[in-house]
């Protein structure tokens, strides 16, 4: 009666509830498979028995009448299964691996036997993926614990995968592109929870590495249970509690005596005025990081937690800056997690994470440390998930989750104003003066869930995996900005610039899902994957006060917009496996998916009425500024209504091996066709053509480019965001994967990825160091800074390499444990570098400032040096005389090989000699980290 009536009433709460997007909601594996008998007749009745240490006690089923049996809804880890049936020998299954998203298939066979035997099997398990066509890469718990990373942050971690490129190695990068997609279309997720900013779709709260389970890589063949998504799903289990009480503490520390130099004076100094005759190379002030994890029961086999705390400094200087004034990054970050089983079928887990943190800009040789900003701020992440297994075939699960981040952003010396000008110098390139602005900003992104899965058996030939799920979310951000003004020097004086007040504003997104998804396996050798889901999203912001010169509410508000456009978009996606061999070592799979990215604030906010308008003047000698004009206003922006949501069709054709035991190949085929970006077109301008000589700078050509003048008054431009035609991506790519689970001492996950990334984003106007991005940006706007100056002139020899092709991407993690209680590990990656392309500022183009314009295709001609990078580490595990007690000690050493590879360049002007592809930003120097663990 009471079981009954928890079953009824936690199901209506599924059903009553509306999802957060289903991508945020992968975080088990599930066990299925048919139990027959020797001569391959399927056997009803037999008892199946699991037990690990994710799971409270010893579930049971009882195979169907086709034989088949099914445990969902795994935690990852190590399994074993035990099968019984009166007549037979028992046959019991150990150190079966579950991963995140992973579904073994587990088909065995029971041995007649009139006697109590037990046979036990160990290790056996499938390396091939029989029941999805989806790709992507685990990392384990004993990857986690002794991967040789910079260990700052998750990032360190998913960045490792195959094919995904991170857009800087340096300070508190969050950004990467994988498989051609652009940054804006992944999506970050720890338990289920979506941590994903509504701005651009970067993650928002980092944990703690030292907290996380596994890490999944989901990069291809995404289900219809993922919306919104065009790239990969970077997905964050952390660690659960168990029956037994062990916890572990952890110190990483290095030194400036254990760091290495990889720059030479004459690099460090240039365009640093009184630079020491010893020059200014990376110097390391301080790396302190500091963590505890302590998990157990409450009550055994009832009420689990787990719980975590990080302490992190992490101070330095780059090279060409004041060893004196390092940027200060520190991060405070706590977290727990409690499991809850109500009954053995129906579970609760509540998890909190929260990062205190402050980051900074990366102070380089051509931006001063007063330019640079300090961000800071919280974000607290509650979820709440229950789990129910109503049977063997049916699991439900419903889930309440959301983040809630505050931040700001200051300068990044103590003491400096947030009011002051910023200078950038065109002849130099380089950039001193005050912060670009000041900021103070809420971030937020809420979510409920609800999905139902059941295995039909015996349905048109075939047994189903169905899944149904009903998704809500919403999320916003609202945000107080203070520009500084700009000032440009030209010619060796300042000579213009650009200003404007502080402003209110932001957004809002709502969205509303519905996804099935069914694993179709027709008999024992083909399986389909098909999906359909429906997304209704929706764009709008409110009223906003209207804000004096001090960030000051004047009691004036803005008008809000509850409608500035929506989206009512159909995702269908079909997959097919096909088991070569009955043994199911050999899989040849196909897919296709269309997919959408989903509404992000920042294709309009710049739009929102309340953002203030920004002027140019003329500097003359004296100082005095004049001649002040609009060069950007909301009277001159809008947002097209029936803007589209940008999608991407994506194949993939793949084949999978089991070269041997524990060994797995895969191989993949991927196309992706990316359309509909967004950017900005002048309704109100008119344009002519007009012949410009490449004669300028070095390197000039003297081929004639015919660039955009201007022919009407800038105020009569009026600019729209739209759908803009000639806005696309193409991306043919090869990807190799040998996966080794830990067997004879040793696992690992080795990669090539050959590919070409093609077309033309918002993004292909930016510095090879800057996110290939696909929201809006300043493409095709003037008259808002370098960002935005080129108007219709940004689409000269823009349609090339996209930002972020690398050709060839190899990575490799492995592990060996030695005898003596020696570990030696690995993460090894070569990146083709960056491609970028010569520009020249023209003038006489009708334009308030004069548009920086590619003189050349990014064709990969000119590219930045290939990040070439080997990480290391040794380990030494010492028992401390008491059982289960260790003391790991450890040395990394990151960047063994002292690469110095540069992720930049000073200037891509050649109107700018002095500076003029001159390499910046040098990735790390080699660096020993030691460390302990003490763990029990």
């Amino acid at each position: 009666m009471r079981r009954g009536a928890i079953t009824q009433g936690l199901l209506m709460l599924v059903l009553l509830a509306a999802a957060a997007p289903a991508h945020a909601q992968r975080t088990t594996g599930e066990i299925v498979g048919t139990v027959t008998d020797e001569s391959n007749l399927v056997l009803p009745g037999v008892t199946v028995t699991l037990r690990g240490a994710g799971v409270a006690g010893a579930p049971t089923v009882v195979t169907s009448e086709t034989g088949a049996y099914r445990f969902p809804a795994l935690p990852p880890g190590d399994y074993t299964i035990e099968y019984t049936l009166q007549g037979f020998a028992t046959l019991r299954r150990e150190n079966i691996p579950v991963g995140v998203g992973a579904v073994i298939e587990l088909n065995v066979p029971l041995k007649v036997s009139t006697l109590s035997e037990t046979v036990t099997v160990t290790g056996e398990s499938p390396v091939v993926n029989l029941a999805s066509t989806t790709v992507s890469t685990n990392y384990n718990k004993e990857w986690v614990a002794a991967a040789p990373i910079r260990h700052f942050s998750f990032f360190d971690l998913v960045n490792s995968a195959p094919g995904v490129s991170a857009t800087s190695t340096l300070g508190s990068n969050s950004s990467a592109t994988t498989l051609g997609s652009t940054t804006n279309d992944n999506v970050y997720a720890i338990d289920g929870t979506d941590l994903s900013a509504p701005i651009g779709g970067g993650a928002w709260p980092w944990p703690n590495a030292d907290a996380i389970q596994e890490v999944e890589v989901l990069q291809l063949g995404a289900s219809a249970e993922y919306g919104n998504v065009m790239g990969a799903v970077f997905n964050v289990v952390t660690r659960r509690g168990g029956n037994q009480f062990h916890g572990d503490a952890t110190y990483y520390g290095q030194t400036q005596k254990l760091t290495s130099r990889n720059t030479t004076v004459a690099q460090e100094c240039l365009g640093v005025s009184d630079c020491p005759s010893s020059g200014l190379p990376y110097h390391r002030d301080q790396w302190r990081d500091t963590t505890a994890q302590l998990t157990g029961p409450f009550v055994r086999d009832k009420f689990w937690f787990f719980g975590s705390f990080e302490y992190q400094n992490d101070f330095d200087s780059q090279p060409g800056t004041d060893p004196s004034a390092p940027a200060k990054s520190t991060s405070r970050r706590v977290f727990y997690k409690f499991n809850y089983n109500i009954t053995p079928n129906h579970r609760l887990m509540h998890g909190y994470h929260n990062d205190y943190w402050a980051f900074p800009g990366v102070p380089t040789a051509s931006i001063a440390p007063s330019a640079v900003a300090l961000f800071h701020g919280d974000n607290p992440t509650p979820n709440l998930v229950y789990t129910g297994v109503l049977s063997s075939k049916t699991f439900v699960e419903a889930r309440l989750a959301g983040y809630y981040g505050k931040d700001s952003g200051d300068p990044l010396l103590p003491g400096e104003p947030r009011v002051k000008p910023h200078i950038i110098n065109q002849d130099t390139g380089l950039i001193s003066g005050g912060i670009s602005s000041w900021d103070d900003e809420k971030v937020w992104r809420t979510g409920v869930s609800g999905k139902i899965s059941h295995l039909a058996d015996r349905f048109l030939g075939g047994s189903h995996d169905l899944k149904l799920g009903v998704q809500y979310s919403t999320g916003g951000q609202d945000s107080v900005t203070g520009p500084n003004d700009y000032l440009y020097i030209v010619g060796g004086r300042q000579s213009y610039g650009y200003t404007r007040l502080p402003w209110h504003a932001g957004g809002l997104i709502r969205i509303l899902g519905t996804y099935v998804d069914d694993t179709y396996r027709l008999g024992n050798t083909f399986t389909f994957n098909l999906g359909l889901r429906y997304d209704h999203s929706q764009a709008l912001y409110p009223s906003f006060p209207v804000l004096d010169a001090s960030g000051n509410a004047t009691g004036q508000v803005s008008p809000g917009n509850d409608d500035v456009y929506h989206w009512n978009v159909v995702s269908p996606r079909i997959g097919a496996t096909w088991k070569v061999n009955q043994a199911g070592k050999t899989v040849v799979k196909g897919y296709y998916g269309r997919l959408y990215r989903g509404i992000l604030l920042a294709d309009f906010t710049d739009a929102n009425p309340s953002v203030t308008p920004r002027f140019i003047f003329d500097i003359l000698p004296s100082g005095a500024r004049t001649n002040f004009d609009v060069v950007s206003s909301n009277t001159n922006l809008t947002i097209d209504r029936g803007f589209k949501d940008p999608y991407s069709h994506e194949a993939i054709v793949q084949i999978e091996q089991e070269m041997m035991p524990n060994l797995g190949l895969q191989v993949n085929y991927v196309y992706k066709r990316g359309y509909d970006y967004g950017g900005w077109q002048d309704t109100g301008g008119r344009y002519s053509q007009v012949p410009y000589v490449d004669s300028a700078g070095i390197d000039a050509s003297n081929r004639t480019l015919q660039l955009f003048s201007l022919l009407t008054p800038f105020s009569q431009s009026t600019f729209q965001m739209t759908n803009v035609p000639g806005l696309f991506s193409r991306y043919n790519g090869m990807t190799i994967t040998g996966t080794k689970r830990m067997s004879h001492n040793w696992q690992g996950t080795l990669s090539l990825v050959v590919s070409k990334s093609e077309g033309r984003e918002p993004s292909s106007t930016r510095s090879p160091a800057t996110a290939q991005y696909g929201t809006s940006g300043g493409f095709g706007r003037i008259g808002c800074g370098g960002a935005c100056a080129g108007g219709q002139n940004d689409f000269i020899n823009t349609d090339g390499l996209l930002l972020g092709d690398r050709p060839v991407v190899a990575k490799a993690q492995v592990i060996y444990n030695f005898p003596w209680g020696i570990l030696v590990s690995g993460n090894l990656q070569h990146q083709t570098g960056r491609p970028w392309a010569r520009q020249i500022r023209v003038a006489g183009l009708g334009f308030p400032s004069r548009p920086t314009i590619y003189m050349e295709p990014l064709d990969g001609s000119r590219r930045l040096p290939a990040l070439d990078l080997v990480d290391a580490r040794v380990q030494k595990s010492i028992p401390l005389g008491r059982p289960g007690v260790f003391l790991d000690l450890f040395i990394d050493a990151l960047n063994l090989t002292n690469s110095d590879s540069t992720e930049n360049v000073l200037s891509r002007r050649g109107d700018q000699p002095d500076t003029f592809g001159v390499p910046s930003k040098y990735v790390y120097p080699r660096r020993l980290q030691l460390g302990a663990r003490i763990k029990f």
